[in-house]
């Protein structure tokens, strides 16, 4: 009787607040559970006090973001979110109220230095932006911002109609020229640059169909109608822009990450080789985001920096290459970048 009267005067008694056990399971890029051979990241979920604590790690076990969720489900965002590099610095930071962002949200290099700091009021974008250069410069600065003026000045390319007409046009490409693919599930990616004036150059066929599939997509890709460059800084830029391209006869096969990511590794290596280091950074960068685990990708990524002067930057990512593979530096790098 005693003991029932004490276990009943500690359920009155006892605090509010709890915290239940920690749950461990692995995701894809979409944050969906999958198996540890298909996973993207590792996740861990805490409810504490109705608030839902997820950390998700990088496959090495480097932190790869933080934040909390007002739901199970893990739909609606509240307080503040955090992510991270592979080299364990901060990328991004914001604030969320009633699942939209709400006040400063801050970008980061790899190298730590902020890229940008922003303003939003529940959501929309307010106040004062701030853009930065690598070396922490201001590269510009706009006061009392609203969705059109930023749009007036920092604009993605974009297609004349958006992604609707761009589909449209695409599936234009003959189709017999598509008929026995059969490799890569029906697709293949291309990637390309619009310059300032908005005109398709340098289209690379990143995951290859036939010759003639592929000879037919390039000259169809060239045969575009001029885009709507990028802006940044109020001025249009060159950029550059990847399209995966679907074929009419698909198969079952599973075009996987690993695979995806090799691709664009070995179209950034010809890049390297032929001097284009933009390119090659750019390809790398969309390697990695699709492998993060493979040390040759940071590796070469590293170079590719070192030869546009970008030291810094180099020595994140051969840190990060040392990380995944203690063997791949020579001493000179290392040495160059303070790395046992």
């Amino acid at each position: 009787m005693k003991k029932l009267l004490f276990l009943l005067a500690f359920l009155i008694f006892a605090p509010k607040g709890y915290s239940q056990k920690l749950k461990t399971y692995y995701i894809n890029f979409k944050g969906e559970k999958t198996s540890k051979l298909n996973a993207k990241f590792k996740r861990t979920v805490k409810n504490q006090n109705d608030i839902w604590v997820v950390k998700d790690y990088y496959l090495n076990d480097s932190l790869k973001r933080t934040g909390n969720f007002i739901d199970k489900k893990l739909t609606q965002k509240t307080g503040r979110h955090t992510n991270f590099y592979t080299n364990g610095r901060v990328s991004q930071t914001f604030v969320c109220k009633n699942n939209s962002k709400h006040g400063a949200e801050k970008f980061y290099f790899i190298t730590g230095n902020i890229s940008r700091l922003a303003h939003y009021n529940l959501g929309e974008a307010t106040g004062k932006w701030i853009w930065y250069n690598e070396d922490g410069s201001i590269e510009n600065e706009l006061d009392n911002i609203n969705p059109n003026i930023l749009n007036d000045n920092y604009a993605h390319a974009e297609y004349p109609g958006g992604k609707k007409k761009l589909n449209e046009y695409i599936k234009k490409v003959d189709y017999e020229l598509r008929n026995g693919n059969m490799v890569y599930n029906g697709k293949t990616i291309t990637a390309f640059q619009i310059n300032e004036q908005g005109n398709v150059t340098d289209v690379d066929i990143i995951l290859k169909g036939t010759k003639q599939m592929d000879s037919a997509i390039i000259k169809h890709l060239y045969n575009m109608p001029n885009w709507r460059a990028e802006k940044k800084s109020g001025k249009y830029v060159t950029s550059n822009y990847v399209l995966p391209i679907a074929f009419g006869q698909q198969n079952k096969t599973i075009l996987s990450d690993q695979i995806i990511g090799e691709a664009f590794y070995n179209s950034s290596v010809n890049d390297y080789k032929e001097e284009n280091y933009d390119k090659a950074v750019f390809k790398l960068i969309r390697a990695i985001s699709y492998n993060h685990m493979d040390a040759k990708y940071y590796f070469l990524l590293g170079h590719s920096y070192f030869q546009l002067k970008k030291q810094d930057f180099a020595c994140e990512n051969w840190t990060i290459a040392n990380s995944l593979d203690s063997v791949i530096l020579k001493k000179e790098i290392k040495d160059l970048c303070n790395l046992k």
